[in-house]
């Protein structure tokens, strides 16, 4: 290389540098996961081994039983003569009357009716509310229970259950089955009050006709007294037997009257809420075009409400604005449910009615006409047809209790009948074998799941707030930031490589000098394209490695053939002379600056062929001459023999005339030690020393750490490999 003048460096063009993309430094996952790979299986064996534990723990000290008492919605009997029980119910009918009894089950009636039960407060559960004497506090036991038992319906069954957890397995059969029970006690208390009400008004007017009955009889005794009349057995006329046959149409009207009477009657505790409509009532509601429509658009809006369900979830206010409309809809038809039962219950009533005055006026015109006959007879035929009116009487009144009484017998029968309830107890609550919590195959991998989670959060919080340079891709994101290079750890190097400042002499194969060889080749063609002969190399703060990275870039600029020489210009803490052997009490670059000698007489020459400044005699390592022209001068003399230059630097950060020495040289590179310097001062020194006439050539990364466990890892055992191979041949 042709000898340059001091000057140089204001006449060559002025590098520019890669830009890097802006930002703060990207998270490389792969990257993170693969260096605490050992730490992350670790965690996951120590996550697992705490999972067993709380596992064990849970199902020894917090176990939790938990069992159901099942009930089924069973056919209604229309009449006691039905065979089977009617399933005309559809599944809104079914879903309707399931949620409400399983309500019903756990009321706070039959909640606290249940706690009084003597074995139900023996249980371990009832402990907890007892105070010092042993007398359970309800109040408290009522509130906690109504928190933990639950009921429900199972969808598209006709089964509700009644639901309870324990951690003492005997007490859950203890409880449920005394709900089951007061339940099912309650509904039996029900029916016989239904049963009650059905029969009160059948029993009162049988007591009226009773009444009735008696006194006719004692009339017709009165009468047969009365007229001396000894035997009822008397030859009629023609007029009487017309009269009969007056009388038995009247006594037809009469009963069409009395039945008429009691449907009168039932109609009107219908319509007055006494009674309950049937379920004949309901489902003749129930085929009403308007509620018909109604189903029609409950139907339709249950669709479109488990279409959001699926399409936007649970949470989402599309699914919930549609339930809503669902529930309001639901609630619009059992409204006009109730107004057809209600106007088809009066119209039957006003028909009813209208019946009733037709066969009145009947009865009417009957007893005129009976009256017509009976005048006609003669003394004894008057009082025979009266004697016998009067017996038709109790005979019709007899019809009428025997109707009466068949009826009653069929409230009682269809009462009595087993498939009667339209719920029935599916089976009697046992003692849970296995508890139903703690699982294992939820607790034990949900630990370990948790755990390594948790780890992976601190590794990855711990990453994205340290702000130190620590891998390539922190580098590559600073702007403006020029990678040149990459030197590992001198403990990733899988070889034996020992001391890393002269590792390319002494250790040639391994994989540190291979990596200082391929940033050697980044900077010489960085350094060619710059026209720079003279490079200074500094770091950030002390300790970047930049002494090593200068003597093995010297080593391998001579073994390429190149002239090299390399100057200690840290004459705060010099260690070339260290490094190459030599005595650093002689003369060196602190004795030329100061002129107290030439830069002839302290120049060594190495084996190889590097021609080596020490910093000198200690007395005159003035810092502050190293920013004026002589270093300018020392650097240009030293070009007219050698090819390039290598200044080993002070840190920039610590030392304030680096920055001035970054003036007096061609080119200059920035070694950052990795895990050790921030990213914002590595982003300012860069722009600092791209502020110097001296062209910035880029940065070298050096000692990343656990590099052979990462990305690098294939690169280097290839690295070692080879060399190894090579060493064999």
């Amino acid at each position: 290389m042709s000898p340059q003048t001091s000057n140089s460096n204001s006449t060559r063009p002025t590098q520019r540098p890669v830009q890097a993309p802006a930002g703060a430094a990207t998270i490389d996952p792969v990257r993170i996961i693969r260096q605490h790979l050992a730490m992350l299986i670790a965690g996951g064996v120590v996550g697992l081994v705490v999972g067993i534990g709380a596992f064990l723990v849970w199902r020894q000290y917090f176990p939790s039983y938990r069992a159901h008492a099942a009930f089924e919605l069973v056919g209604m009997l229309d009449d006691a003569g039905d065979p089977l029980a009617s399933e005309e119910r559809n599944e809104d009918t079914v879903q309707r009357i399931a949620a409400t009894e399983a309500a019903k089950a756990i009321l706070e009636t039959n909640l606290v009716a249940v706690l009084a039960l003597p074995d139900v407060q023996r249980m371990t559960w009832m402990d907890s509310f007892k105070d010092e004497q042993g007398r359970p506090n309800l109040d408290e036991a009522l509130l906690e229970l109504m928190d933990e038992i639950s009921a429900g319906y199972r969808r598209r069954t006709q089964y509700f259950d009644v639901n309870w957890s324990a951690r003492k397995a005997e007490d859950v059969p203890v409880l449920l089955n005394a709900v089951a029970e007061e339940y099912m006690d309650g509904r039996l208390r029900q029916r016989r009050r239904q049963q009650l009400s059905a029969k009160l008004p059948f029993v009162n007017n049988l007591d009226e006709i009773g009444d009735e009955i008696a006194s006719l009889e004692n009339e017709i005794r009165e009468f047969i007294g009365d007229k001396g009349m000894l035997s009822l057995e008397q030859n009629a006329t023609a007029v009487q037997k017309d009269l009969e046959d007056r009388e038995l149409e009247k006594n037809q009207v009469l009963s069409d009257i009395e039945r008429t009477n009691g449907l009168i009657a039932q109609l009107d505790a219908k319509l007055s809420g006494a009674a309950e409509p049937t379920q004949d009532d309901i489902r003749e509601a129930e085929s009403d075009q308007v509620v018909v429509r109604a189903l029609s658009e409950v139907q339709t809006l249950r669709g479109l409400v488990s279409e959001h369900r699926q399409s936007f979830g649970p949470e989402h206010t599309q699914y919930r604005q549609s339930q809503r409309a669902l529930d309001a809809r639901i609630r619009e038809k059992d409204r006009k449910v109730e107004e057809v039962v209600l106007r088809n219950l009066q119209g039957q009533r006003k028909m009813v009615g209208d019946s009733f005055e037709r066969l009145l006026a009947v009865e009417e015109a009957l007893d005129k006409d009976i009256l017509v006959k009976v005048a006609e007879l003669n003394d004894f035929v008057a009082a025979q047809a009266e004697l016998e009116q009067m017996r038709a009487n109790i005979d019709r009144k007899e019809q009428r209790r025997n109707r009466m009484l068949d009826q009653i017998d069929d409230i009682d029968a269809m009462f009595l009948r087993k498939d009667a309830d339209e719920v029935r107890r599916v089976a009697v609550v046992t003692t849970p074998r296995e508890p139903a919590s703690p699982k294992w195959f939820v607790v034990i991998p949900g630990t370990a799941v948790l755990v390594l989670g948790f780890l992976i959060s601190v590794i990855f919080l711990r990453e994205t707030l340290d702000k130190r340079i620590r891998s390539t891709t922190d580098l590559t994101s600073l702007p403006g930031a020029r990678l040149l290079g990459v030197i590992p750890d001198l403990k990733d190097d899988p070889t034996e490589a020992s001391r890393a400042e002269t590792v390319v002499r002494d250790f040639p194969g391994s994989v540190l000098s291979e990596s200082h060889r391929q940033f050697a080749a980044s900077l010489r063609r960085a350094r060619e394209d710059a026209g720079a002969s003279s490079v200074l190399l500094v770091g950030g703060m002390p300790g970047a490695g930049t002494t090593s990275v200068a003597t093995n870039l010297a080593s391998i600029a001579a073994a390429a053939g190149r002239k090299v020489a390399i100057v200690d210009g840290n004459l705060r803490r010099p260690r070339i002379a260290e490094i190459f052997g030599l005595d650093a009490t002689e003369p060196g670059l602190g004795d030329v600056i100061v002129g107290e000698s030439r830069l002839a007489d302290v120049v060594h020459e190495t084996q190889e062929g590097i021609r080596v400044v020490t910093a000198g005699t200690s007395a005159n390592r003035y810092v502050e001459r190293l920013d004026a022209d002589s270093l300018r001068s020392v650097i240009s003399e030293l070009r007219e023999h050698v090819d390039v230059v290598f200044v080993d630097g002070p840190p920039v950060v610590v030392a304030s005339e680096a920055m001035g020495m970054a003036d007096q040289v061609d080119a200059t590179v920035l070694v950052v030690r990795a895990y050790s310097e921030q990213r914002g001062l590595v982003a300012r020194l860069m722009r600092q020393l791209r502020e110097q006439p001296s062209s910035f050539l880029g940065v070298v990364l050096n000692r990343p750490r656990n590099t052979a466990g990462g990305y690098f890892k294939r690169n280097y055992e290839a690295i070692a490999q080879y060399s190894a191979d090579r060493d064999d041949d």
